[in-house]
């Protein structure tokens, strides 16, 4: 994987991402989607094929092979644990997508324009956007097909964008 940051620059968006979502800088909308924007290809720049990496995908692969195999031999349980994954990590891109348009898109997506990161009180981390940055940052290169194609050139065009950031604030690639 071809690097858009520098470790130093990984590390303090990263710090920049926990902060505006800890301090609670700016309206809740804003606020959620400045982290989320930012954590995700800092996540993925800074931990992706890392051991942590690893272990989470074991894990779910883990979970879901013990869920198909529980399902006693039906034809479900021939399905591929790869694939799943994939897919799930493409239906929780879908998600996050939903939280991220404005609200006013409602008017013509429905109620999928008004999924939204639970709001968190003052001085608290949203974990609920933590969680999904961390696994979409960590597992936006395994979902395939059109879904993985467009969240994998998000993310690249994302790190594009955050990755001077560091300079511009700090001085500091």
């Amino acid at each position: 994987m071809a690097h858009t940051m520098s470790p130093t620059g990984v590390a303090i968006l990263l710090l920049l991402a926990l902060i505006i979502d800890y301090m609670s800088v700016g309206p809740n909308s804003l606020r959620d989607r400045l982290a989320f924007v930012i954590a995700v290809p800092v996540i993925r720049e800074g931990f992706n094929g890392s051991p942590a990496d690893q272990k989470t995908v074991e894990a779910l692969s883990g979970v879901i092979q013990a869920l198909l195999d529980s399902t006693g031999g039906a034809y479900i349980a021939g399905a591929s644990v790869n694939a799943l994954i994939g897919a799930l990590i493409g239906l929780l891109w879908i998600y996050a997508l939903g939280c991220m348009l404005p609200v006013k898109a409602s008017k013509r997506l429905g109620r999928f324009a008004t999924l939204a990161f639970p709001q968190s009180g003052l001085y608290r981390l949203n974990a609920r956007l933590w969680v999904v940055a961390i696994l979409l940052g960590m597992m936006s290169d395994l979902p395939g097909g059109l879904v993985g194609d467009v969240t994998r050139s998000l993310v690249d065009i994302t790190a594009h964008l955050v990755a001077p950031v560091p300079a511009i604030l700090f001085g500091a690639a």
